[in-house]
């Protein structure tokens, strides 16, 4: 494939979207491809290309840019696209929370629990009609999602579409972070004297630069389901041992406070989780109360943090784009690694991917076939191929086949609008303890949300 034409929506994302412009300028197999960035709010949309051409003229990668608030402009004639966009991810994030809490549920309330499924029928309004124009006009284009739920988008995008997918997310950054924490004697970093995660940003620097200083050294292979898969195996990269249980005897060695949900899961299922005791707690039935949360320290979102670090980052972003500031801070900054994805497929790389989402072909044997899981994959001219890794431990696998069943029965209940679907999804949903609960909290996210999705 030469000059592939990439679409980019959700291009003026201030995170996910930009993100995505600097992988892609930075990667010298895409340089001189066709880059027509979507997006429907017109003012981060026109930061999103300025931003796009100071890139390209920094990096020399003579790619073709277009910019347009249309994705029927865009899409015809697609290779790639990517798909970076939510409704109002925060505001209506703490609402999720806010509401199954009045039900003495506890919970994240992103990826898994009861939120989850207002989430996921909010985004899913907003992409299914996406991916009908993609299947109109771009039907032979690999559509690449980082959307949250992602495993319920990308369960959706299996069961009401034909096209190519993968779901991408840099989770497997985190059990990274665990890792560096675990055997921080070995690479020579100085723990904090709370290693224990919060939202702050000395700690962001200091958990990315953990990150960074552990993929130096270890390669973590993992499986499960997206934001609730498990380290299979840590290799020493310097010496070529597989070092699990001595990360799983240093863990042991650290403070009462550093990741108590994961390291006790740890202990029971034999098995590291990878994604941190905030994102594992909304798929088990034993962290969904207010004493619970105080038990293992799990932490909301901060909202109000991340609201204010958004505020400076797009300020930041401005005055690169006015050229004030130079655009290579962003440049060098970690990614999403859709890059990555796209240059292997353009160039027939042979690229190894440690986490896509992709239909189960047999990959993890003991979940059912064509569900969406989280595996190592190969990404070539043919696009993305899962990697074999065999069973997970059955316990694991029982939690992560439950968390499969409410996906297909989140899906399948917004795409026939049958109320009693969402009852029932939430009943089987390991945090929901009582059955007029599952009944009374779906009727109310439904209400709560009528503007985006309606159930009979």
């Amino acid at each position: 494939m030469s000059a592939p034409r990439i679409v980019v929506i959700g291009a003026g994302s201030a995170d996910f979207g930009v993100d995505c412009l600097a992988g892609i300028f930075r990667t010298s197999g895409l340089h001189g491809c066709e880059l027509s960035l979507v997006d429907i709010d017109r003012d981060k949309l026109e930061l999103a290309e300025r931003l796009a051409r100071r890139l390209n003229e920094r990096t020399g990668a003579e790619i073709e840019i277009s910019a347009t608030t249309s994705r029927l402009e865009a899409l015809p004639g697609a290779d790639f696209v990517i798909l970076a966009v939510a409704i109002d991810r925060e505001a209506t994030w703490s609402r999720d929370h806010e509401l199954a809490l009045r039900y003495g549920i506890a919970h994240y309330a992103e990826n898994g629990g009861p939120g989850a499924f207002a989430h996921a029928c909010r985004n899913l309004a907003l992409v299914l009609p996406i991916v009908r124009d993609i299947e109109q006009l771009c039907p032979a284009a690999h559509v690449l999602t980082l959307t949250n739920p992602l495993t319920r988008i990308c369960s959706a995008l299996n069961t009401a579409t034909q096209l190519r997918f993968a779901g991408i997310c840099h989770g497997i950054g985190i059990g990274y972070w665990i890792v560096a924490t675990a055997m921080h004697r070995e690479l020579e970093l100085a723990l904090p004297d709370d290693p224990r995660f919060v939202w702050r940003d000395d700690m962001i620097e200091h958990f990315e630069h953990s990150q960074r200083v552990a993929k130096e050294r270890y390669s973590i292979r993992a499986a499960g389901i997206n934001h609730f898969s498990w380290m299979l195996a840590v290799h020493d990269l310097d010496t070529g041992e597989e070092v699990s249980e001595l990360v799983r005897e240093r863990l042991v060695e650290l403070p009462p406070s550093f990741e108590p949900l994961t390291r006790r899961l740890t202990d029971l299922f034999g098995l590291v989780p990878v994604q941190s005791d905030t994102h594992i707690s909304e798929y088990v039935p034993f962290t969904s109360t207010p004493d619970s949360w105080a038990k293992y320290g799990i932490q909301l979102y901060d909202f109000a943090w991340a609201s204010e670090r958004r505020r400076v980052h797009e300020h930041a972003l401005r005055s690169m784009a006015d050229g004030v500031t130079a655009v290579d801070g962003i440049l060098g900054a970690d990614s999403e690694r859709v890059e990555f994805v796209i240059d292997a497929i353009v160039n027939h790389a042979h690229g190894y991917e440690e986490a896509l989402n992709v239909p189960n072909h047999g990959y993890i044997e003991n979940l059912p076939w064509g569900a969406v899981v989280e595996v190592p994959c190969i990404v070539d001219a043919n696009g993305v191929s899962g990697i074999h890794v065999g069973r997970l431990p059955e316990p694991i696998a029982a939690l992560c086949r439950t968390q499969l069943t409410i996906a297909d029965l989140n899906v399948q209940a917004f795409l026939t609008g049958d109320r009693r679907l969402v009852h029932r999804l939430l009943a089987l949903d390991p945090m929901v303890r009582d059955l007029d609960t599952a009944v009374k909290l779906g009727d109310e996210y439904i209400e709560l949300y009528g503007d985006y999705f309606q159930f009979d």
